[in-house]
Order: C-alpha cells, then structure tokens, then sequence
C-alpha cells in the first residue's frame, strides 16, 4: 500500500514539474518575442544632433587705430529623429541657435543680439514608389524665435519677439529622397500663417499682418530642399532653401529662405563654423535710412565662430 502511494505521488509532482517547465518556457518564448520587437522597432529609429559653443573677444589697451573691448556667444543645437520601416518614413528636425555681443565694460557695456533662432519640422511620408525614392508627404514646418528683438543702437524700441513673428506651414506633397542626404519636398498647396503675438507689434501691422490682427494666413505652393552631407572627415555642410509664393495675393513673387551651416573640424572638441541666412519675404517692411519709405528689403546674416562641439548619434 505504501508503494502505492509513493508512486502515485512520483507520477502526480513529475507532472507538476513538467507543466511548470511548460509554462516556464512560454514565458520565456514571450519575452525573447517582446525582446525582438523593441529589437526590431530600435533598429527602425535613427536619432542624431549636434551642439556647438562659438565665442569671439577682442580686447584693447592704448591702441591708437581705436577699438572697443567685446565678447561674443553663439550657441547651435541640432536633434533629428527619424524613423524608416517598410514604406513608413517619419522625419523629425529641431534646429535652436541663441547668440550675443557684449560690448564696452561696467555700467557702459552693451548688450546686443546675434542670433535667434528656433525651427520645428516633421514630414510623415508613405513611399509611392518601387525604387523607394517617391514618397507621399504630409510636412508642417514652425519657425520662430527665443527673445526679443531691437532696432539697435536703439535698444528700447521692440521690433520682434516670440512668436512675432512665428511661420507655421503645414501642407501635403511629394518628398523626393534620391540619397539619404538630400531630398526635396514640393507642395503645390501649402498653408502658410504668420502669427504676431505681441500686442504692440500686432498694432503696428508688422510682418504682413493687418493692424490689430495676430494671423495672416496664405495659400499656395511650397518648395523645401535639404542637404546635409560630410564633405570630408574634416567638413560638413548643412543648408536648406524654402521657396513659397501666395496664390490669392500677388502670385509669382516668391518669398525665399535659405540657410547654410558649414562646420570645419579641428578635432572630436573643437570646430570652426561659418553660418549665413538669406531672406526675402515682401510682408517685411524694412528702413534703410531714417527717412527713407520702409519696403521689402533682401536679408542677410552671416556668423563665424570658432568653440567646443559635440556631436551623438
């Protein structure tokens, strides 16, 4: 009777055994599955940036061509996120850039902006194509900026400040992406809005908005081309080109953008870079003289630095 019972039990816990060896290898084929899936899905995303402190100074004693003592800061950060599976391909950019001069000492020293710049583009876009270079584009692109702005030397008068103005454009396109450092997005119908928040900016009607208004929007066709290549181990070259022009209102005259970064690379720390901007956009009344009509004007900034560098990927 005794061995009767002990058998029984043998056969009743080896059974035990082997359903919990069952169990333990399900979970276990669920977590190497779980494990492929984020596996899989990492590999999808490709994230990378890149960030930049460029100073100036000059400094004089005695010096008898005459000269003011100055130091100056530029800063760039540059995040891109961009994920590709299958005929999915999902492009995020974030562009910042803040600088300043400081000039003269003490009580006399004087502050002066240089830079200022925040710039936000996503494009979701679905390939059309069998070579994989076509895609269906839905991009919305803001830029704005940090702070304010002054008509220097005058430095109590507001001419610009955050999201006045702000440019959002947000419109559905065809990508072409021949390599994975250049493509080019064209629209033939994009909305773009001009936004000006501040009060006192938005009373005066500046940058095309009607007086007291804080929108002005627009519609028609919209052309962005990027590229951003390595040219060597040394030197790379960032820019793009946006080309927009209103159908409602004067068609033809076209509103332009173009921004270029080129950075020369001392080492893994250290980089010179070079960057200009070029704008021309008919809304924007500027003065040349003091008496002279304000009027559409072409723009045109160019900065050069030399400072640490961090580039991630």
């Amino acid at each position: 009777m005794k061995k009767l019972i002990l058998f029984t039990l043998l056969i009743f816990l080896s059974g035990f055994v082997m359903s919990q060896d069952k169990e333990l290898v399900k979970t276990a084929k669920a977590k190497d599955a779980v494990a492929e899936i984020k596996a899989d899905s990492a590999k999808a995303w490709y994230i990378e940036g890149s960030g930049s402190l460029n100073f100036t100074q000059a400094a004089f004693s005695n010096w008898s061509a005459g000269g003011e003592n100055s130091l100056g800061l530029v800063t760039f950060f540059n995040l891109k996120a961009n994920y590709k599976k299958g005929k999915h391909a999902w492009g995020n950019t974030l562009d910042l850039g803040y600088g300043f001069n400081i000039q003269g000492k003490g009580n006399d020293a004087k502050f002066t902006k240089s830079n200022d710049k925040i710039e936000l583009t996503t494009a979701y876009g679905y390939v059309i194509s069998k070579d994989y270079k076509w895609l269906l584009t839905v991009l919305v692109n803001l830029r704005t900026q940090f702070s304010a702005g002054y008509n220097y030397p005058d430095d109590s008068t507001v001419i610009s400040n955050f999201m006045a103005p702000g440019y959002l454009v947000a419109g559905l396109g065809i990508t072409y992406a021949p390599v994975k450092y250049f493509y080019l997005y064209m629209s033939p119908s994009s909305g773009r809005f001009t936004f000006v928040l501040d009060k006192k900016l938005s009373d005066s009607g500046a940058f095309g908005v009607d007086k007291g208004k804080k929108m002005h929007a627009e519609f028609g066709p919209y052309v962005r081309a990027d590229f951003n290549k390595d040219l060597s181990k040394t030197i790379n070259l960032a820019t793009t080109l946006e080309l927009f022009s209103d159908y409602i209102e004067n068609f033809g005259n076209v509103d332009v953008n173009w921004s270029l970064l080129l950075t020369l690379k001392v080492n893994k720390w250290l980089a010179a870079s070079i960057a200009t901007q070029l704008i021309y956009d008919d809304h924007i009344k500027i003065k040349t003289t003091p008496t002279s009509e304000p009027g559409p004007r072409t723009q045109f900034k160019e900065l050069f630095g030399i400072g640490l560098t961090y580039n991630f990927k």
